[in-house]
């Protein structure tokens, strides 16, 4: 009887061990090549699995993109300055940017 009950925890944990749980990163972006002071949407609505994220640019240098970040679903942003920005978007499968981590980037032109 003890043995069962070994064999019926194990294939429990195993069926639960199997079931994927890693995130699955999404984002839109409404305008991939804006001009100067054209807003801009990203959300990221289309995410599976994503408890919590945190959205990331690294633009020109000296934009003020390079030292912001985001955690909304969706964010309205309006560039200043021309030049190429890669939106970095990573998604958790846990809250507050803890567990699995999975990375999905995106370019806007910015003109």
């Amino acid at each position: 009887m003890r043995l069962k009950k070994v064999y019926f925890i194990f294939l429990l944990a195993l069926i639960f061990a199997s079931c994927s749980k890693d995130p699955i990163p999404c984002m839109e972006i409404d305008n991939e090549n804006p001009t100067v002071g054209t807003p801009v949407t990203i959300n990221m609505n289309c995410s599976k699995k994503t408890i919590s994220h945190e959205f990331f640019m690294e633009g020109p240098v000296g934009a003020p993109e390079n030292a912001m970040g985001w955690s909304d679903n969706q964010f309205t942003h309006t560039f200043t300055i021309p030049g190429t920005y890669t939106v970095i978007l990573n998604a958790y499968n846990d809250f507050s940017l803890l567990g699995d981590v999975q990375t999905t980037t995106r370019t806007i032109q910015v003109n």
